[in-house]
């Protein structure tokens, strides 16, 4: 065992003590989806609510951002620790032994996607702009978003992991070996997630054979000569990269700078709070979607932004009858290199807006730099969505919509490598109710 983690440490990996709900709890109302979808979408939250009661649920452990900024937010954020010392002291969540767990989730979609849950070391993550860590952020990390994210975890006994590390395995060597083996190790749970989310299935591993094979195959991927063969001798190791919950890891980040300060040289290598829980994904799984996440601009009519793109970019407009039509011609677009393509939709206007000559690899760099510009200027508020429906229930003569197209994922790890972190907000891994739910947990202190 002790090689074993000394490979896991050379991958910046680490056996987690996983903690999962005991016997006797309602799984389907324990898990609820990540506290950052549906942000505009109270009756959904209201639902959940109103779905998990009284019953013991990772709800009463989180902060829906729904609830931010509203009188509710308070109220919330001290409940959290007092139900996460609760949970423990009733037997709500069991310890596993240290090791990994495998999930298979089923989406609604009919996707299957498989994950590995491990421990990160924090010490091999930074979420700076120029990054060259080993774990680097795929998003620009908001700076802003991160103080308030660090209040709770400081005073956290607990963290429920929603971030989903991406690897890049086209031979499938890690995880997907792990499917045809599910059944030589205990199932943990298996049971339908709540609100369309899908089935969820979940193995432990901890025999030293399957652990080893693990490491060795994320070994094999982080292969310095392989890697520089095929990027490039000046371009250093990226071997995770963070698919989802960008700021959450970098709270965790936060975090451990603050508390390393006070330990002592021999506290620092098993310090609970330098690790983070988090799922790994290989992106070549063919169960892992990446979506567009679209936009809609609050008090802001179309003809109003219309005019401004006009003025920054030479366009190319075609007019559209319905939105299905214009979400198709979007998709079409997606790898044209000569042009960005881009819906825009109000009540009464449906409109595909392609920049001819792109300063940008990705369409939605193109456009979120002009947003991010657009909105301070003119004091504008943004959302971001992901499904389709949610952005045209909002749009209105005062909002707009705006649709994204997909990003190729086949060269995603490539982009990043060569031009950096994408600007916020950049992809979604599936729909909005593919999202990872809140499940498992893990002690951050000591």
């Amino acid at each position: 065992m002790v090689l074993i983690k000394n490979k896991l440490a050379n991958i910046a990996l680490s056996l987690p003590k996983i903690l999962v709900p005991g016997e006797g709890i309602d799984m389907e109302k324990w898990a609820v989806i990540a506290c950052d979808q549906y942000t505009s979408d109270l009756d959904y939250w209201e639902d959940v609510d109103k779905a998990v009661g009284s019953a013991p649920s990772s709800l009463r452990l989180v902060l829906p951002e729904v609830y931010l900024e509203t009188p509710r937010e308070k109220k919330i954020s001290a409940s959290i620790f007092r139900e996460m010392k609760s949970y423990l002291r009733s037997g709500v969540l069991t310890e596993l032994e240290p090791g990994f767990i495998y999930v298979r989730r089923t989406t609604n979609y009919g996707n299957v996607r498989n994950g590995l849950m491990a421990c990160v070391d924090l010490e091999m993550y930074s979420f700076d702009k120029d990054s060259t860590s080993f774990i680097r952020p795929t998003e620009k990390t908001i700076i802003e978003r991160v103080p308030p994210r660090v209040k709770i975890r400081e005073k956290a006994v607990l963290e429920l992991p929603h971030i989903l590390f991406l690897i890049d395995d086209p031979a499938k060597t890690v995880i997907e070996p792990l499917e045809k083996t599910k059944n030589l190790y205990q199932k943990i749970y298996d049971f339908e997630l709540m609100k369309n989310g899908g089935r969820i299935e979940g193995y432990h591993i901890n025999e030293d054979s399957a652990l080893s094979s693990i490491a060795n195959a994320i070994t094999d991927l982080a292969d310095e000569n392989a890697f520089h063969k095929a990027n490039g001798d000046e371009k250093p190791m990226l071997l995770y990269a963070v698919g989802d919950g960008n700021h959450s890891l970098a709270s965790a980040k936060q975090h451990w700078d603050n508390v390393k300060i006070g330990l002592k040289a021999n506290e620092l290598d098993g310090y609970p709070a330098r690790f983070a829980l988090v799922e790994i994904i290989n992106i070549h799984d063919e169960g892992m979607k990446f979506e567009p996440i679209h936009r809609v601009l609050f008090d802001c009519p179309l003809d109003n932004l219309l005019v401004e793109l006009e003025s920054a970019f030479d366009l190319a407009i075609h007019e559209f009858n319905d939105v299905g039509t214009l979400e198709e011609f979007v998709k079409a677009e997606y790898d044209n290199r000569e042009s960005h393509t881009f819906g825009l939709l109000s009540n009464d206007r449906l409109l595909a807006v392609s920049v001819n000559s792109p300063e940008h690899n990705l369409a939605v760099a193109t456009l979120q730099i002009f947003l991010d510009d657009y909105i301070e200027k003119h004091d504008v508020e943004i959302d971001f969505i992901h499904d389709i429906g949610s952005v045209v229930d909002l749009v209105n003569k005062k909002n707009t919509g705006l649709l994204l197209p997909p990003i190729d994922k086949s060269g995603f790890f490539k982009t990043i490598i060569h031009e950096g972190t994408l600007p916020r907000k950049a992809f979604s891994m599936g729909h909005a109710d593919e999202k990872r739910f809140y499940l498992e947990a893990r002690k951050i202190t000591r």
